[in-house]
Formats: C-alpha cells, sequence, structure tokens
C-alpha cells in the first residue's frame, strides 16, 4: 500500500516494505494503542521493524505537486 493511501487522522501500524510502501497491519482509535501494539510487535527483534503513525494531511503527491528533479545544495 502506498503511504499515500493510509487512512487520515487515524492511528496505524504499519510494516515498511519499501521507500515508499508499508503493509498495514491495523487501525487505532488512539496513539496509545497503536503504541502499545507497536512496541508489542517490535520486541525480541535487533532493530525496530513496525511503526506507529498517523497521516495528518494528504501528502505533496496527492496535492498534484511533483518533486523537483535536481538537488538543492545549502550554502556553506
Amino acid at each position: 500500500m502506498k503511504v499515500s493511501s493510509l487512512p487520515l487522522d487515524t492511528w496505524v501500524v504499519v510494516e515498511p516494505t519499501t521507500a515508499d510502501d508499508v503493509m498495514l497491519l491495523s487501525k487505532h482509535a488512539t496513539q496509545c494503542e497503536a503504541e502499545a501494539e507497536c512496541t508489542k510487535r517490535n520486541s525480541g527483534l535487533a532493530r525496530p521493524r513496525y511503526q506507529a503513525l498517523r497521516i495528518l494531511s494528504p501528502t505533496a503527491g496527492n496535492l498534484g505537486c511533483a518533486s523537483p528533479r535536481h538537488q538543492v545544495h545549502r550554502a556553506a
């Protein structure tokens, strides 16, 4: 599932699969519930794999914005 396809304003637990794809594992009413499940899933793993998150607004790609094809470098 694309990150941009996740439900808005809902706490979810996901497993990242690629740079912009995730596997939606569950939806929760509260942050506490989502983080508790995430902690339980990550327990015993050498590196945390699961994430609890909440999408508050559509991503830029859904708004018709395109990312620049060039890199922006900050002045030193």
